[in-house]
This record gives C-alpha cells, structure tokens and sequence, in this order.
C-alpha cells in the first residue's frame, strides 16, 4: 500500500494567522485591518493582558544559595548570582535583589582576593 500524498497548496504558510499568534502570545499587539479603518485614528490595544505581572512564585533556590556562597567569601558567588538573575527573570519567582547582592559581593570577594594573592607574591618575592 502506497502513502497518499496531499494536495500542497501554492503558498504553504496560507493557513498561519500571525496577528492570532501573535496576539495569543501576547508578545506584540497587533491591530487587524479591518479594526482600525482611519490610520489618523490611535489604535486600539487590549492591555488587560500587555503588562500584566504574573505574581511571584517562591524563592530561587539558587539565589538563596548564592548570598550564602558570598556571606562565606567565595568568589563563585558571581556565577551561582547571574544564573540566578537569568533563571529568576525567565520564570515568576522571588530573589532577584539577594542574587544582585551576591553578584556585588562575589566580586569584591573576587578582587579582595586578587589584590591578597598579589601582595603576598610580591612580598615573597622580595624576601627571596
């Protein structure tokens, strides 16, 4: 038994209604053609949705973990921070301020600790 093929239409992308997508994921307003016929006229914008925060979900774990990493001194507390700004932005959830900190504090720790490591070895580099 052989596949039947479909009927292709001449323009494949016929059946997409891009002001439907576009306006279901509410990523750019769009105004039909037929809803605004005078362009002199402003547009008309659904902002119930536009704007809207969703309300905040919990903490980021990885926030929380990455103010720890840098109230003890470390230094990866830079990295643990911006994945945490990165995941905390993506998603609804608390810890934006804490993982700003840590970052802050990650990078004094950081040149705290470069600044240590050099005047250690110029000081031992005399001696010897």
């Amino acid at each position: 038994m052989e596949p039947v093929a479909a009927p292709m239409s001449a323009d494949p992308l016929e059946s997409l209604d891009t002001a439907r997508i576009l306006n279901e994921t509410v990523a750019i307003p769009v105004i039909a053609n037929d809803e605004q016929s005078d362009p002199a006229q402003p547009a008309k914008v659904n902002t119930d949705e536009i704007g809207a925060e969703a309300p905040l979900q919990g903490w980021n774990i990885l926030s929380i973990v990455a103010l720890i990493l840098a109230l003890v001194a470390s230094p990866l507390a830079v990295v643990f921070g911006y994945l945490a700004v990165g995941q905390v932005r993506r998603s609804a959830q608390r810890g934006e301020p804490l993982a700003w900190v840590a970052v802050g504090l990650g990078w004094v720790w950081a040149v705290a600790y470069v600044v240590a490591g050099t005047v250690l070895a110029l000081t031992w580099f005399q001696v010897a």
